[in-house]
């Protein structure tokens, strides 16, 4: 059974998300000296940026940095800072002349200091440069970044690390491994899942890294299945919480008052259900026993309805996001009454047509035609 590493762009994608969520762990686990200087309890900006050229007549073309963050230092000055963080999963050689540019595009548009950190995801242990250099005529430039390689970590202290991050660099390095064996991905993924909960992490940091595993460390569809399966009979073994895959998606698109809802009509509609059995029975004993069977069924009534919602809408905005951010590195500012138009779409059939006809190239106007015809309907 095969199944290819993801590209680059899914790779790419995860990495951001993970930043984004654990950006203060992270830094915490393999930068203390960074984490230190930052003054956590200030805002940090996570900045989505696309790099234009200087010019219409620069050869530099468009950069698009994978991570950058707005933060504010512990200096006394309360000054801010950009942190830089590109993920490189493969040997390149112009990659550090690339760095010293995003630091010379970042530093001439922001006017803050930078600090830049490489992480390197390949399997190659001769290569991690740190160092970009150029002279000519007495003039001399050294630029170095930092720089994290991946495989180097030592995977033993990471188990022992009770830092969430520390499992999601385990399952970075975990899914390169086992890129061509799916059943030792599996076995991979329930033990740091299992992991994770015999560390004691709240609710939203489950749900996160959950989702995180489940991006990373894919599995085929029978597999998924059965990886659900066991943690269910984890979950009633050790009699503590677990959230299954749908729960997830649900969650991170913000329909819990959306469950909630439906959760409560469900249990009112139990209790009374319940109520009238008790009153059959025997008023005392009916009352208690409809009381627990009616609070039962509105759980899974409210559920199902709170968790199908959650799903659709979820769909709907994974979607809409995916298809913007590409349509907006292939069009560029063209495309921006397309983006506005993708927010009425309500369909997930034709988001998925449109899907298609991005995958295969379509010309704007071909998108355009698609989104004209659903909104005049």
């Amino acid at each position: 059974m095969e199944q290819e590493f993801p590209t680059r762009q899914e790779y790419d994608a995860w990495w951001k998300l993970f930043l984004q969520g654990f950006l203060k762990e992270f830094l915490e686990l393999v930068a203390p000296d960074l984490h230190a200087m930052i003054d956590w309890d200030a805002p940090v900006e996570f900045v989505d940026k696309e790099l234009l050229p200087i010019s219409a007549d620069s050869r530099t073309q468009r950069l698009y940095v994978d991570s950058l963050f707005r933060v504010r230092l512990r200096n006394g000055q309360e000054a801010l800072a950009l942190i830089h963080i590109e993920v490189q999963g493969d040997p390149e050689a112009l990659f550090p002349k690339r760095m010293f540019r995003y630091f010379a595009r970042l530093y001439l548009e922001y006017d803050l200091p930078i600090i830049s950190l490489a992480i390197f995801s390949d399997d190659n242990p001769n290569w991690q440069p740190d160092t970009y250099e150029m002279s000519l005529g007495g003039c001399e430039l050294v630029f170095k970044y930092r720089t994290l390689k991946l495989m180097n970590l030592d995977r033993a202290a990471l188990e022992q690390n009770s830092n969430p991050a520390s499992l999601v660099l385990l399952a970075f390095l975990r899914a390169r491994e086992t890129a061509r064996n799916m059943d030792l991905r599996f076995e991979s993924r329930k033990h740091l899942a299992i992991l994770a909960r015999e560390r004691g992490y709240n609710e939203e940091q489950l749900a996160k890294l959950d989702e995180l595993l489940e991006g990373i460390m894919k599995l085929p569809e029978f597999l998924e299945k059965q990886y659900e399966e066991a943690l269910e009979e984890y979950k009633r073994e050790k009699k503590i919480p677990f959230i299954t895959a749908a729960e997830r998606i649900g969650l991170r698109r913000g329909i819990a008052e959306g469950f909630q809802q439906g959760y409560t009509i469900g249990r009112q509609e139990g209790l009374e259900a319940g109520r009238q059995e008790g009153l059959e029975a025997g008023r005392r004993e009916g009352l208690e026993a409809g009381r627990r069977e009616g609070l039962e069924a509105g759980r899974r009534e409210g559920k199902e309805e709170g968790l199908q919602q959650g799903l659709q809408q979820g769909l709907l905005e994974g979607l809409r996001r995916s298809l913007s951010r590409r349509f907006q590195k292939r069009f560029g500012d063209a495309v921006r009454d397309v983006i506005d138009a993708l927010d009425a779409v309500e369909d997930v059939a034709l988001l998925n047509r449109i899907d298609e006809l991005d995958a295969e190239d379509a010309p704007l106007d071909d998108i355009r035609q698609q989104l004209s015809a659903y909104l005049n309907r």
